[in-house]
């Protein structure tokens, strides 16, 4: 890794282009709030233009969906525990606890997607499996006008109307081969480039259901319910230097739309957080899993997520 650190700020200073959080900027963070703490990583010392490739999500088309949220009785929304962490509460359901990388490519709303649908196979189904990024972003590109690629990025809408609608295969079968480049989107083969002894289309596994979620009560009812789910963010420039605590936006501008699971929630020194799983490899925040202010809409992580049921 620090190899790839270190070419990062060649290419940076080779192209003159400023880096995605300067060393000046995490001290002001770390110096203005204790909240949370910031440090370089291999986010920061991209080019920032790079490092808002892996922001694949376009916030403004997304607030123009049309998909009803789902509704809680209010006996439902009264069960939900004070704190949640579904690594706890399903040990046996490994994927909950991976962290996977979506290397140089916008495809964040897939990981996002499969990694709480591999979740919700294993609380749901008693089946481990990880769900394909690679299907999901390569075969579900042209489904629907939100489908997109490493260059354009895509929406939840299209990961969770893909679950339900065509299925997606296990990693198993079709494992992750993009982001080499900025560029780079493999071509849909439907055949098992993986393990070739398994089926394209028995390998499939459908959702029954799908649907979104508004605020924090329906998100923690619909945690403690049925496992983790897809939600979505606001990124600013501070969050690529996340390294521990409760971050909430401290400084920089907005970098664009970002996906990512959410995994638990709880208080911490009066300050109540969402603890979520990125998709930047575990060299990045806490292990790769990162928590933020809960209850205010930071970074409107409340005003939208996506879920749903396996067949």
């Amino acid at each position: 890794m620090k190899k790839i650190i270190v070419l990062a700020v060649f290419v940076a200073i080779a192209v003159g282009e400023e880096l995605a959080v300067s060393s000046k900027m995490i001290a002001e963070i770390n110096s203005v709030q204790s909240s949370w703490k910031a440090g370089h990583n291999h986010i920061t010392r991209m080019p920032k233009s790079r490092a808002r490739q892996l922001l694949g999500v376009d916030m403004e088309r997304l607030k123009a969906g049309k998909w009803e949220p789902k509704k809680f009785t209010r006996e439902e929304l009264l069960r939900a525990p004070e704190s949640f962490d579904a690594r706890v509460e399903w040990p046996k359901c490994t994927t909950i606890q991976e962290i996977r990388d979506q290397k140089q490519c916008g495809s964040c709303w897939a990981f996002g997607a499969v990694e709480s649908m591999s979740d919700r196979q294993c609380i749901h189904k008693g089946e481990i499996r990880r769900f394909s990024a690679e299907d999901m972003a390569s075969c579900g590109r042209g489904v629907l006008a939100t489908c997109g690629s490493c260059n354009t990025g895509g929406q939840p809408e299209c990961a969770w109307y893909y679950y339900t609608h065509h299925g997606v295969v296990s990693e198993d079968c079709y494992p992750y081969s993009a982001g080499n480049s900025s560029s780079y989107t493999p071509p849909c083969l439907k055949k098992c480039t993986g393990n070739t002894q398994l089926d394209w289309d028995t390998d499939k596994r459908k959702g029954k259901k799908h649907y979104v979620l508004v605020g924090e009560a329906q998100m923690m009812s619909e945690l403690a319910l049925n496992g983790p789910f897809e939600v979505v963010m606001f990124v600013y420039a501070d969050f690529y230097s996340y390294e521990s605590g409760i971050y909430h936006h401290t400084s920089g501008g907005y970098e664009g739309g970002h996906a990512i699971k959410l995994v638990g929630y709880g208080e911490e020194n009066g300050e109540k957080y969402w603890t979520c799983a990125n998709s930047w490899n575990v060299d990045w925040g806490e292990k790769g899993f990162f928590r933020i202010r809960r209850g205010h809409n930071e970074c409107e992580i409340e005003i939208i997520s996506y879920a749903g049921i396996p067949e």
